[in-house]
Order: structure tokens, then sequence, then C-alpha cells
């Protein structure tokens, strides 16, 4: 039913080839990363990245390609939102992550260097998505109508709302910084790790699963900018995936900290600190700013299945409450039982 929302078929295809990519290496990621980075040895995982006990690579960031995932399940929560509810005016949407795709390819390729001995599908996995995705967007330029409101699009500070502004503004600076922060200078984030056992996946992380976070992290950067420059009406189908991501987020890590044992976690630095602090804080600004604009009209054109949402408001709080529940369930059983 979802692909009937897109008219263009090719179009609807190349999305539910880009969703379904996206889904496996985040629920991948969310669930397995320790068992990923340590090449599948003795444990289970969907993928893994082929390596082995003695390799350079081997046990290397975890944690980080967890929450990696974590940023690839809102991405492709957002690509979900435009099969199920149609594409019409989802170029705030599909540009930023045309450009995340885009940097995330360059730099897989920049930093990936010889001593990086794990399988190098990445490499090659995220250019297709990239082809795919974009011609998805050039298909969607006609009946579906993905760039409405395009040609309108004038940058300016549309936020009526100043505590709403004031709160987006943060959350857009400190997405800025963990962004450009990974992406110019993934060694010094890399440093600030203090590594644990390898056999558990709490080696530092190479520069290049730092790179990919600050890449996806661009993603949710740009369209926290397009919120506050074109204005919060309609803006649901971009803030969306955020609010979930940020959640899934802050549930990983609270499981993750109350899971952990002595010989299974690293040591807790001030780096560490700001990390586990940074991450329920946005999730708290998002929230806010995102009930302080409904009256902007941040939830204009928002359908359920592509159809009138009478209750919107009201269904969509009920709907994070249970998100959260089933993720919180998910990520305790995951810990409970591998």
């Amino acid at each position: 039913m979802g692909l009937l929302r897109v008219k263009s078929t090719p179009a609807a295809i190349l999305l539910t080839f880009t969703a379904i990519v996206s889904l496996i290496y985040a629920l991948n990621f969310m669930f397995f990363a320790d068992c990923y980075v340590t090449g599948g040895a003795d444990c289970f995982t969907i993928l893994s990245n082929g390596t082995s006990d003695g390799d350079n690579s081997f046990g290397n960031g975890a944690p980080e390609t967890a929450f990696n995932g974590v940023l690839m399940f809102g991405i492709f929560i957002s690509t979900a939102i435009i099969l199920n509810e149609g594409a019409k005016g989802k170029w705030s949407t599909m540009i930023p992550v045309i450009i995340g795709l885009t940097t995330m390819t360059a730099v897989l390729w920049l930093y990936w260097g010889d001593d990086l001995d794990s399988a190098e599908t990445p490499k090659y996995v995220t250019p297709i998505l990239l082809v795919a995705y974009t011609a998805a967007y050039f298909l969607l330029k006609g009946e579906d109508e993905v760039d409405d409101g395009l040609s309108d699009f004038s940058p300016g500070q549309n936020i009526k709302d100043t505590p709403a502004l004031i709160t987006l503004s943060l959350v857009a600076l400190m997405g800025g910084y963990y962004c450009f922060r990974a992406l110019l200078s993934p060694g010094a984030v890399s440093e600030l790790v203090e590594p644990g056992a390898l056999e558990h996946g709490l080696g530092s992380p190479s520069n290049v699963t730092v790179a990919v976070g600050g890449s996806l992290f661009l993603v949710y950067f740009l369209w926290t900018v397009l919120t506050i420059l074109d204005g919060a009406s309609g803006k649901w189908a971009i803030i969306h995936p955020g609010i979930f991501a940020l959640l899934a987020g802050a549930i990983q890590n609270y499981v993750g900290y109350a899971s952990a044992t002595e010989e299974a976690s690293r040591a807790i630095t001030d780096a560490t600190i700001q990390d586990a602090v940074a991450g329920p804080l946005a999730l708290l600004l998002v929230l806010f700013a995102y009930y302080r604009l409904r009256p902007e009209g941040i939830e204009d054109g928002m359908t359920y299945g592509g159809e009138d949402w009478p209750n919107k408001a009201n269904d969509f709080n009920v709907m994070v409450i249970g998100f959260a529940l089933v993720l919180g369930l998910l990520f305790t059983l995951n810990a409970v039982l591998v």
C-alpha cells in the first residue's frame, strides 16, 4: 500500500531499495555492532565487517558504529515517510539526504587507509545508494511534485516563536559541532576515546567510522537549518525522523550503561560524559521546539497512510511513547540475551 503513495513506479522501486538496505544496516549496527566489528566471531550479526582477531580493524568502534546505526535508522524513517505519505514537497527531506550520502561516499574513500583491513563493502554500497536515491529524486520531480515549494524557498529567519527559535538554534549548533568535528578531524575524535577490550568491540573507532557518523549528522544538521530558514510549516516530515533517531539513541545509551560490566565497558572520560548528556539534551530540545511550533503549522499536511489524520497531534504523542516502549524492550532484550 505504501508504494501507491508514490506515483512514479521506478522511483518507488528505487526508494524501496534504499529503504531496505538502510534498514538492514541500521538494525545491524543498532543491535549487533559489537559482533559486527569482531567479524561475527562466536556471535550473531546480520552483516559482518569481515575482520578477524589479529587484524588492525578487529574490535574497534562498536559504540560509535551502534550510534551510526541509530542515525541511519532516522534516515530510513524519512524514506519510509515518503513512500507511505507521498513525495509532494519532500525536497526538504531528500536534498539533505543526497548531500549526506555524497559526503559519506567521499569520506569512505578518503579515510579508508591500508591499515583498515576489514571488508570494503561499504565503499561500494554507499555510492550505489547515492545513485539510487538521487535517481528517485529526479524521477519524483514530475507528477509526484517533490519540488513543490522549492521555488518559493527564501532563506531567512522564519520561526516566529522565540523559545522554539532559540532551541532549534542550539540544536543546530550542537549538530554542526559534532558533524564538522567528525568530518574534518576524525583522528582527533578517535583520540578522545579510552579503548576497552577488543573482544567486546571497545577499541578506538577508525577515522572512517567517525567520519561516517559526521556525514550522517550532516543530514540532521541540514534538516534543522532548513526548518529555521524555511519556517516550520509542514516540517513534520523532517523533524519526526530526528525525534525517533534521538529517542533511539537516548534509550540505546541508557541500556548500554545500565547493562555494561566492568570488562565490557570503556573508562568514563569527560568526552563520554559530554556525549552521554548531549543526546538526551538534543532530544528534549527538539521535542520542546516541535510542540512549540504546532501553532506555526509544523504538522500541516501530516497524513497517515496518505489519508487525512484528524487527531494527529494526540495520536503522534501516543506514537512517540509507544515507539519508546518498544525500543526500550528491544534494546533490553538484546542486552540480556546477547
